[in-house]
C-alpha cells in the first residue's frame, strides 16, 4: 500500500507542475540545454545514445537503416547530410527518424577538415526552404552545424568569431533548436571547445548549445586511455554541455585492415566514462564506411551487428541497449503526466535544504546531506524510477540543524538493489504545511 501512496504522491506533484499532457512548458520550441544537460520540451533530461547513419550517400530517407537502428533502443540518430540534399529530402529523413521514436541530429559533411566552408554550411541551414524544414520539426530536432569543421591550425580566435557569427545568422533565421558545435582538428580538439565554449554559450541569444568532441584518439596521435577520463571530468567540472559525437574501434585510412595498439581506440572506456558522468555519445557508424572496421553491422541490419558494434549497441554493460532512454515526448507526442524529472523544488530555500548525494555515481555507500531551519517531521525515502519505495532512510521529528545520512544501496529488506538511477525524496511537514524535494542518484556496482 505504501508503494502505491508514494507513486500517487509523485504523480500528483508532477501533474501539479506539468499541467495538461499537451502543454509544452518551456520557453524553447523544443529541446533545450541548461547547465551541461539536454532536456526535452517537457523538462525530461535526455542523455543521448545512438549512432551516425550516412543517409546522404545511400538511402536519403533513412528508413531502411532507421528501422534496424531502432531495434537497439537508440534515442538519437546523427544523420549524415550535405548541401546536395533538397529540402523535401531533408524533411523526409528527419520525419522518418522522429516517427520511429528517435531524435534526429542532422549534420553537414561539406566542411569536414575545411574551416573555410563553415559559412557555406551556415548558408545552407539559413536558406529559406531548409530553414522552413528545421522550424517545422523544431520540437524534436538537433542541428549539428558542420561536421569536424577545420583542421589542427584553426586558432582560438578564429573559432570563436567564426562560430559566433554562425550562431547569430542561424538564430536570425528563426532557428531556435539546440546547435551542436564540433571541435576542430577533424573533431578531435576538445581543448578548443573547453576554451571557447563558455563564451559561445553567452554569445548565443538562446544559450542553447552543445559541444561535440570526436574521440578519434588513438595512441598514434599522442592520446592515451587516461585522456578520456581526464577530459570528460574536466568538462563536467566546468559545466560544459559536452557529447562524444563520434568514435569507433580504430582510426586510420580506408586501407587499414588491422587493429593495432597504435590505431586502436578504447571505445569501452569512452562509453563507461560517458555513463558515469551522464555524457551523451554517438558511435561512428552504422554501415557503409570505406573501411568495414568502422561499421557496426556487416550488412546494415541489427541481426548482423558484430564485434565492437555488437558490444557498443547491445552487449556491453554501458551499451545503447543498456543505457539509452527515449524521452516520452518523442515516443508519445506529449508530456508524460508523471515524468519524475519534472518534480520541482517545493521546499522554500530559506527553510530546508536537500543536497546532491556524494559520491555520485557510487558503488557501495553514498552520503545525503539535508537541513531544516525550523522543527519539522522529515521523511527521506529512496524511490525507483517507477515511483516504488525502495528504502526509508529517515522518518522522524527533528530539530533545526544539518544532518547527513548514508545509503548502502540496499532496500528495506536488506537486499542490494540493481544498478541504475534512483530518486531520493524528502518530505518536510511544518506547521501543517507539506513541502517536497527530489533529486536523482546513480548506483553503479
Amino acid at each position: 500500500m505504501k508503494n502505491c501512496l508514494y507513486r500517487y504522491c509523485l504523480i500528483g506533484i508532477a501533474i501539479l507542475f506539468i499541467g495538461s499532457p499537451k502543454i509544452w512548458p518551456h520557453e524553447h520550441p523544443g529541446f533545450y540545454v541548461e547547465g551541461r544537460y539536454l532536456y526535452d520540451p517537457c523538462g525530461e533530461k535526455v542523455i543521448l545514445r545512438g549512432v551516425s547513419n550516412p543517409n546522404i550517400w545511400f538511402e536519403r530517407d533513412g528508413l531502411l537503416r532507421y528501422r534496424e537502428i531502432e531495434k537497439t533502443g537508440a534515442n538519437v540518430v546523427r544523420i549524415v547530410w550535405n548541401t546536395t540534399g533538397t529540402a523535401d529530402e531533408l524533411d523526409t529523413a528527419v520525419t522518418n527518424c522522429i516517427n520511429l521514436g528517435m531524435i534526429p541530429m542532422v549534420e553537414l559533411h561539406d566542411a569536414t577538415g575545411n574551416w573555410n566552408k563553415l559559412q557555406f554550411c551556415v548558408n545552407y541551414w539559413t536558406r529559406e526552404d531548409i530553414a522552413d524544414v528545421i522550424i517545422k520539426n523544431e520540437k524534436y530536432l538537433l542541428l549539428n552545424i558542420a561536421n569536424e569543421c577545420g583542421n589542427y591550425f584553426v586558432t582560438l580566435n578564429a573559432f570563436k568569431t567564426g562560430y559566433e557569427s554562425a550562431i547569430m545568422k542561424i538564430r536570425e533565421a528563426k532557428i531556435h533548436v539546440p546547435l551542436v558545435i564540433d571541435g576542430t582538428d577533424w573533431g578531435k580538439n576538445i581543448n578548443i571547445l573547453q576554451s571557447q565554449g563558455p563564451y559561445l554559450i553567452e554569445a548565443d541569444p538562446d544559450h542553447n548549445l552543445i559541444f561535440s568532441v570526436h574521440m578519434w584518439w588513438p595512441k598514434m596521435y599522442g592520446f592515451s586511455e587516461s585522456n578520456i577520463e581526464k577530459e570528460i571530468k574536466q568538462s563536467v567540472e566546468m559545466d560544459l554541455p559536452l557529447i562524444v559525437g563520434e568514435f569507433s574501434q580504430m582510426h586510420g585510412s580506408c586501407d587499414d585492415d588491422k587493429i593495432t595498439p597504435n590505431n586502436a581506440i578504447p571505445y569501452r572506456t569512452i562509453i563507461k566514462q560517458c555513463y558515469l558522468y551522464e555524457i551523451g555519445w554517438i558511435a561512428w557508424s552504422w554501415f557503409g564506411n570505406c573501411n568495414p572496421l568502422w561499421d557496426m553491422t556487416s550488412d546494415g541490419t541489427y541481426d548482423q551487428l558484430y564485434d565492437w558494434g555488437l558490444e557498443v549497441a547491445v552487449t556491453d554493460s554501458y551499451s545503447i541497449q543498456n543505457t539509452s532512454v527515449r524521452p516520452y515526448s518523442i515516443t508519445h507526442g506529449s508530456c508524460q503526466p508523471a515524468v519524475v524529472e519534472n518534480l520541482v523544488n517545493m521546499i522554500p530555500p530559506s527553510s530546508s535544504i536537500l543536497s546532491q548525494n556524494f559520491p555520485n555515481p557510487f558503488n557501495s555507500n553514498t552520503q545525503i546531506h539535508y537541513a531544516v531551519a525550523d522543527p519539522a517531521h522529515v521523511t527521506l525515502a529512496i524511490i525507483d524510477m517507477q515511483g516504488n519505495e525502495v528504502k526509508i532512510l529517515v522518518n522522524s521529528a527533528i530539530s533545526p540543524g544539518s544532518y547527513t545520512i548514508q545509503w548502502d544501496g540496499q532496500n528495506d529488506g536488506g537486499e542490494v538493489v540493481a544498478n541504475g538511477t534512483y530518486l531520493y525524496l524528502m518530505t518536510v511537514r511544518q506547521n501543517g504545511d507539506i513541502f517536497k524535494k527530489v533529486k536523482k542518484l546513480i548506483l553503479l556496482k
